[in-house]
């Protein structure tokens, strides 16, 4: 508590900061305090109208998709139409489902090179490929995918089991129990 007092009545060490958010020309002796600014900022006058016209954009947005939903329902042509993008997006999932089939092939083909060749000819996104989310990238992230990238491997579907990490076995051993070969 006397820390904070002190700082608010030191100004003698405070550069004046020109701001922003300030409406004059002039520079103001305005203290860059962080968290307080930025509550000042959210619960200020200037914050509250910023807010308000905020609020006031995503709902008439959400009302502009609502009323389109509703008139889609009651237009015969524009229900038609939405059910042709629907068919169209759902054989185009379906296509690309089709492509990964090739992660459960046991044949004689390594799943690596038909990865290889797909992602190649751009028929799959893997990793770097799909478009990240610009919002979630911090301290050097290049943000979050929104969806999961680990099925997007050749082998996810071969698996794999290490023999030597079977818990149970290796109990059985402690107790004397034998291994079945």
């Amino acid at each position: 508590l006397l820390s904070i007092s002190v700082l608010i009545e030191c100004d003698a060490f405070v550069s004046p900061v020109s701001s922003p958010w300030s409406h004059s020309q002039q520079q103001s002796t305005h203290r860059a305090m962080g968290l307080l600014d930025d509550w000042n900022l959210i619960f200020s006058e200037q914050g509250k109208k910023n807010r308000a016209a905020y609020d006031e954009r995503q709902r008439k947005e959400q009302e502009e998709a609502q009323r389109q939903i509703l008139e889609a329902r009651r237009n015969p042509a524009k229900k038609k139409q939405y059910e042709e993008q629907v068919t169209r997006r759902r054989a185009a999932l379906d296509q690309e489902q089709n492509y990964w089939k090739f992660q459960k092939d046991s044949g004689s083909m390594d799943p690596l090179q038909k990865w290889k060749e797909l992602r190649s000819e751009g028929k799959i996104k893997v990793g770097d490929d799909i478009a990240r989310d610009p919002t979630s990238s911090r301290l050097g992230s290049a943000g979050l995918q929104e969806i999961r990238t680990d099925d997007k491997l050749p082998y996810i579907e071969q698996g794999y089991v290490d023999e030597s990490a079977d818990f149970m076995g290796s109990l059985k051993g402690l107790f004397g129990g034998k291994k079945t070969e």
